[in-house]
C-alpha cells in the first residue's frame, strides 16, 4: 500500500465511525449546541465533513486556495433533516475518497511556503492535519450526541 492509500484509509477509518456516529440522531436535535458560541451539532458536522475534502484539495493546490475554501464551506442552516446531513456527509466521503485518487507519491513532498507556520513544510502533513481535524471533531460529536441522549455509541475508530 502506497503512503496516499495508508493516508486514506487511516482517514477512512475515523470517517466511517462518524457516519455510524450520525445514525440515531434525530432531526429535532440539529440546532443543538452545548454552550451559546458552539457549533451547532449540524454546522460541527458539516465543517469535519467539508475540511477533509478541502485537506485533500490543499495537498494538490496549496494554500493558495485556502480563503477559497474557507469562504466555500455549507451552512448548516441550507438543510433541514438530519437526512440530509447524512446524505451530504456520505457524498463528501465519497468526494473526498476521490479527492485521494487523484494525489500521486509526488504531491504529497512539495514544500508548501505559506506565512501561516501551520501550514508550512510538506504537504502530506495536510493530510496528518485532516486526520487530527476529524479525530478532534469526531470527539465533539461523540460529547454532543451523548447530550442530546444516544445511548449507544460506536467504537472510536473502524479497524
Amino acid at each position: 500500500m502506497g503512503q496516499v492509500e495508508a493516508f486514506m484509509q487511516e482517514w477512512l477509518r475515523h470517517r466511517r465511525v462518524l457516519e455510524e456516529l450520525l445514525q440515531p440522531i434525530k432531526t429535532e436535535h440539529m440546532d443543538f449546541k452545548p454552550w451559546d458560541n458552539a457549533m451547532t451539532l449540524s454546522e460541527l458536522t458539516l465543517h469535519v465533513a467539508y475540511w477533509s475534502k478541502a485537506f485533500v484539495t490543499l495537498v494538490k493546490t496549496g494554500v493558495n486556495d485556502f480563503a477559497k475554501l474557507v469562504a466555500e464551506e455549507p451552512r448548516a442552516s441550507v438543510y433541514q433533516t438530519m437526512d440530509e446531513i447524512r446524505q451530504t456527509v456520505s457524498q463528501w466521503t465519497e468526494e473526498t475518497k476521490q479527492a485521494f485518487s487523484t494525489l500521486r507519491p509526488e504531491d504529497l513532498e512539495v514544500v508548501n511556503v505559506s506565512q501561516h507556520p501551520n501550514f508550512r513544510g510538506p504537504r502530506k502533513l495536510f493530510l496528518q492535519m485532516m486526520r487530527d481535524h476529524e479525530i478532534h471533531h469526531k470527539g465533539q460529536l461523540f460529547i454532543y450526541a451523548r447530550m442530546v441522549g444516544v445511548k449507544e455509541v460506536p467504537f472510536f475508530i473502524r479497524l
